[in-house]
């Protein structure tokens, strides 16, 4: 993988960014699938990029219920 595809500090937070826009329009499977990344990269965050998550965890799970 090149160099410039690698973990960048600039673009972790946009993770919570692009899961709540899915979070909006998925379908469920769609949305379980976002859960499931979304919770693997809990594992390694910490800080305001864990927060994020979190919430956009909880809208997920919000959109989940609606479906």
């Amino acid at each position: 993988m090149p160099e410039s595809y690698s973990y960048s500090g600039g673009i972790r937070p946009l993770y919570g960014v692009v899961i709540r826009e899915k979070a909006k329009s998925a379908d469920a499977n769609t949305l379980r699938a976002y859960k499931t990344v979304a919770e693997d990269l809990l594992k390694g965050a910490s800080g305001a990029d864990a927060d994020d998550l979190k919430a956009s965890l909880a809208e997920l799970d919000k959109a989940l219920a609606k479906k």
